[in-house]
């Protein structure tokens, strides 16, 4: 299902995240191209094959838990990286959003100080979607007339009016399937983890993190460490236009941004 989430962004991860909130369904013709309901056969599957399809197409959940045991199973050819074993405090606490074990096999760094908050390999726990309430379908194209565009309406307005059982239902199953991309903030997770760690904090260093999601941690972070001193680590233009406008959306008042 990629055509319906174009990453237009260099940090393709953070950008396709967010673009699961504003699926493109004016791209459901090349899913559903070759597939519409033949009445005409006395097979189902010849009429319901356009609802088959739906299920073939963006299976993100079997997707992320292969990309991240295959990431996880390539530790042991990943090289120490020098900047970050500097920037790495073998007694400070970690808040990673990677789902590998980078941290404790590559920089011998105790599970006990990490927090894997979107999941861990080896746990069925895997998070991955834009953020909750953040679900904006772009308005769908719907060519009445056959003059190539138009008129522009709310997807869930066009399904509604589809008259035929098989097209409807594909569409219906596509839209459910793109709605149910969604993570929450799990604000609980890092409260705990904080709280039993009794750890002071002075210092919060960003390091790999594109700051065009997951706002919520920031915040909350900076309410709880209000003196804290932040240390943003960049790499190009568009990640420190990020991190800038994180630092004046909530108000950090002590903060510096290394471009690496």
């Amino acid at each position: 299902m990629g055509y319906i989430y174009q990453s237009r962004e260099d940090d393709i991860w953070s950008d396709f995240e967010n673009l699961l909130g504003y699926p493109d369904f004016n791209m459901l013709a090349e899913i559903f191209e070759g597939y519409a309901p033949d009445y005409l056969s006395d097979r189902e599957s010849d009429r319901d094959g356009i609802i088959y399809q739906v299920e073939l197409n963006g299976n993100l959940w079997a997707a992320l838990y292969e990309f991240a045991d295959e990431a996880d199973d390539y530790l042991c050819n990943i090289q120490i990286d020098d900047l970050i074993e500097q920037i790495l405090d073998p007694d400070g606490y970690y808040i990673t959003l990677n789902y590998t074990h980078t941290l404790e096999e590559v920089y011998d760094i105790p599970w006990k100080q990490i927090l894997h908050i979107h999941g861990e390999v080896g746990k069925d726990n895997l998070e991955l979607g834009y953020p909750k309430g953040s679900f904006i379908p772009e308005k769908y194209s719907y060519d009445a007339r056959g003059k190539g565009s138009g008129p522009y309406i709310e997807i869930e307005d066009h399904i509604k009016d589809i008259e035929d059982y098989y097209t409807r239902t594909a569409f219906e199953d596509l839209f459910d399937k793109c709605k149910s991309f969604y993570k929450e903030s799990r604000i609980d997770l890092l409260k705990d983890f904080l709280n039993k760690s009794q750890c002071i904090i002075e210092e919060i260093v960003v390091y790999g993190h594109s700051c065009a999601i997951d706002f919520d941690y920031f915040s909350y972070l900076n309410k709880r460490y209000v003196n804290a001193y932040w240390k943003f680590y960049v790499r190009g233009a568009v990640q420190e236009g990020n991190v800038c406008w994180l630092i004046e959306k909530y108000s950090i008042k002590n903060a510096d941004i290394v471009n690496v």
